[in-house]
């Protein structure tokens, strides 16, 4: 751990030096950067091309395509691609150079390319995120049959019920709730009505002028 970050253990984000005699508890530390810049330091999502390289000179051997490192080996796995898994030739010089590290590769390993004429909706170079996105699902068939599912399960009876809702009812009781409404609405707008109009029609007789006065 360092603070807060955790420390890939295959020098992905961060890399250590110690003396094999060194009596220090601290040890030294510093981020990997990518080719662009991106620091594994500040950054989780950095993203470089892989390949095989020298250890001594970190001289870049041979391009791996659809090799993608990242800051972990999660990120590594997820933003590769399948890739050199298509092609033959680079499956043969990464067991070339596997073996040339490990032995026990020697013995039995005969990998051929995955056939890239077999349809499928995924391209070559789709991310395992996506993949593993879509559950490495080519397509989803649904089959549904009662018929079989009856007979699977060997009911002794099925019954149902089925619900109507009453409209005549529920008719009845809105015209009921309305005619309520109106009822007590006009109680007060009628009497306010009926006092306008006559006060109106006494104004009208207390102003008519009689001509033979």
């Amino acid at each position: 751990m360092n603070g807060d970050a955790f420390v890939s253990s295959y020098f992905l984000n961060w890399y250590w030096w110690r003396e094999l005699n060194s009596t220090f508890t601290t040890i030294p530390i510093s981020p990997i950067i990518m080719k662009d810049g991106c620091s594994c330091g500040t950054q989780s999502d950095c993203i470089d091309s892989g390949g095989i390289y020298y250890s001594l000179n970190n001289h870049e051997i041979f391009a791996m395509p659809g090799l993608h490192i990242g800051c972990s080996v999660v990120e590594t796995l997820l933003y590769s691609t399948f890739e050199c898994l298509y092609n033959q030739t680079c499956i043969d010089l990464l067991l070339n150079y596997a073996t040339s590290v490990y032995d026990q590769f020697t013995y039995g390993m005969n990998i051929s390319a995955i056939d890239s004429s077999i349809g499928s909706r995924f391209k070559t170079n789709t991310m395992i995120q996506i993949l593993a996105d879509e559950l490495f699902i080519e397509e989803w068939k649904i089959n549904s049959s009662y018929s079989l599912f009856y007979s699977q399960c060997a009911p002794i009876y099925c019954s149902y019920k089925t619900q109507k809702d009453d409209y005549a009812i529920y008719i009845i009781s809105k015209i009921l709730g309305l005619y309520g409404g109106l009822t007590v609405s006009l109680r007060f707008i009628i009497p306010l009505i009926t006092k306008i109009i006559y006060n109106s029609i006494k104004r009208c007789r207390n102003n008519r002028i009689n001509p033979n006065e």
